[in-house]
């Protein structure tokens, strides 16, 4: 794009729940992108969900989005095993990607559109929405101007549900799991406050468990890390965890209020003072990560300084062996042709 003014069209590709949360960021909350575009498999989803969002062009087949020359960017809002050959089509055709997190489950599929995003010269992005939320933003700035040492991080994202084969989550030919659905934004926040804060990250320890042992999928993990900065990141689909995440060091306590993965209110107290980084948030988050991407799109850029592509490559990797080892490696190996 030559001009830096111009708002970004987007294209949604799957338009379930998460798709619709994207889609209200975009139409009601964001500076420099607009939705321009829908596409599914079904033409009657694609129309109804484009005319509650008042986009005129909604597509039956993600074919026709991927020709449309005027699509700059498309989010990927699909369930795990399609974000591969959606991600290959869309890139191929010269659009910037933005996938849903996880991005891919196995590390070879994170290098092969990497590597073909860098081919054609656009972005290949993870939405993992947490990095960019402003509170967040501003807590790595005070720890880093600061020089202020962490020696723990502890964060987990769970929710509570009854087994029901017919949710993604306990389905594993859609490579459902606690691990790759939440398990996710622990690891991206342990290892993006390394990488912040200089610090290697050891190979955590891994336990892993199914409830349902019929779902064949990991209803709980906790990764621990020793090592650099300790951590405990816990994930599950049939436990509600503590929503707040605590990082600890030498006369410190800071603690991520409520849902620490949409974080707004985070409170430290350093050295006997306490301070409060407090942004509250308008829309649903959504329209930070859109905004940022939007922005580099404009700029020109190929990689992003926010949604790093190199913590996306240690979080795929990790949570991969880690599904491996457990027993759960067919969740990773899920693979598809459908477009």
């Amino acid at each position: 794009m030559s001009e830096n003014t111009t708002l970004v069209k987007w294209g949604i590709a799957g338009l379930g729940n998460i798709a619709k949360r994207f889609a209200t960021a975009l139409t009601q909350h964001s500076a420099h992108g607009e939705l321009y575009a829908v596409a599914s498999r079904d033409s009657e989803r694609a129309n109804a969900f484009g005319q509650n969002f008042g986009c005129e062009l909604s597509y039956g087949s993600y074919e026709e989005m991927a020709n449309n020359p005027d699509v700059d960017a498309v989010y990927i809002a699909t369930v795990h095993p399609y974000h591969k050959p959606l991600a290959e089509l869309f890139l191929s055709h010269n659009k910037h990607v933005l996938v849903e997190k996880p991005a891919f489950t196995n590390l070879a599929d994170w290098l092969a559109m990497k590597a073909l995003a860098d081919k054609y010269g656009v972005l290949l992005l993870e939405a993992m929405k947490t990095v960019a939320f402003p509170a967040y933003r501003e807590l790595k700035s005070y720890l880093s101007e600061n020089n202020i040492q962490v020696t723990s991080i502890e964060a987990g994202f769970g929710n509570e549900h009854d087994y029901d084969p017919n949710l993604f989550i306990f389905n594993p030919e859609l490579s459902g799991g606690a691990t790759l659905d939440v398990g996710v934004y622990g690891l991206w926040f342990y290892y993006d406050l390394c990488r912040s804060l200089g610090v290697t990250p050891s190979e955590p320890k891994v336990e892993m468990s199914s409830l349902y042992k019929q779902s064949n999928v990991d209803t709980d993990s906790l990764f621990t890390f020793f090592q650099g900065i300790e951590g405990k990141i816990s994930a599950s689909i049939v436990s509600n965890l503590p929503r707040s995440a605590t990082l600890r060091g030498p006369e410190l306590t800071i603690t991520i209020r409520d849902k620490w993965w949409n974080p707004e209110t985070i409170d430290i107290e350093y050295q006997g003072t306490k301070h409060t980084i407090q942004h509250k948030v308008v829309g649903n988050g959504f329209e930070f990560e859109i905004d940022h991407m939007s922005q580099l799109i404009r700029d020109n850029k190929t990689d992003s300084d926010v949604l790093l592509s190199d913590i996306s490559l240690q979080v795929i990797e990790t949570m991969e062996r880690a599904l491996m080892n457990a027993g759960f490696g067919h969740l990773t190996k899920i693979k598809t042709s459908e477009k």
